[in-house]
């Protein structure tokens, strides 16, 4: 066999048995599921299957439920409020709020550190029942809020996800799971997530059993 030869397998080996390496778009991309009806929150039990990890200074990884969403606001504004579990770069899982409100940027809160693989972590957000457009958060870290988010009352179908940010072609690592999907009704009370529609980009596999799901690397 000449040498040519051998280097050329090799290179094809390579890229066989890494092809994550070659295969992930740059930005960001999303895998869960949402609510195919408007409501008045969504909570879940989110845990991380494996240690993740985001390559890049700016890229990262995470899992969160929310509401709203990039020119989901009035006039077409920014607008939402999300939930969830956290990771830049290789550092651990970070649990975390973010708001967005219209004419402001983007606001990122951090909770509590060290969630490690195994740790099982119950977020909601959700509007208050007696508060026309005030959200609160809930986590283990107790409630945030109320937040004023304007014309946000029964405006917005709730959703789940696993979401990456890659800053290059290099893949992220990541693997989640969702238990326990729940709906806010507007007087305050939750119902179980039966009914749902999937988020899937190019990357990830949503395997869904009844109110639960894990989004992973595919």
């Amino acid at each position: 066999m000449t040498r040519t030869r051998v280097v050329l397998l090799a290179a094809c080996a390579a890229a066989f048995l890494a092809p994550a390496a070659l295969a992930c778009p740059k930005g960001y991309s999303y895998a869960g599921l949402y609510s195919p009806s408007r409501a008045s929150g969504i909570a879940a039990t989110i845990s991380l299957l494996e240690t993740p990890v985001a390559f890049g200074q700016t890229s990262h990884v995470a899992s969160w439920v929310g509401v709203g969403g990039p020119g989901l606001g009035p006039n077409g504004a920014d607008e939402w409020l999300q939930a969830g579990v956290a990771t830049f770069g290789g550092s651990g899982g970070r649990l975390y709020y973010e708001l967005a409100r219209p004419g402001a940027p983007p606001q990122y809160q951090e909770l509590a550190s060290g969630i490690v693989p195994g740790t099982k972590v119950r977020v909601a957000v959700m509007e208050l029942p007696y508060a026309r457009d005030q959200w609160i958060v809930v986590s283990p870290a107790g409630m945030s809020g109320p937040f004023y988010l304007p014309r946000s009352h029964r405006a917005w179908a709730p959703i789940a996800t696993a979401e990456s940010y890659a800053e290059t072609h290099r893949c992220n690592r990541y693997a989640y799971r969702f238990d326990g999907l729940q709906l806010a009704r507007g007087d305050g009370t939750w119902r179980t997530m039966q009914r749902a529609e999937t988020l899937q980009d190019p990357g990830w596999r949503v395997r869904r059993t009844g109110a639960a799901f894990s989004a992973t690397a595919a």
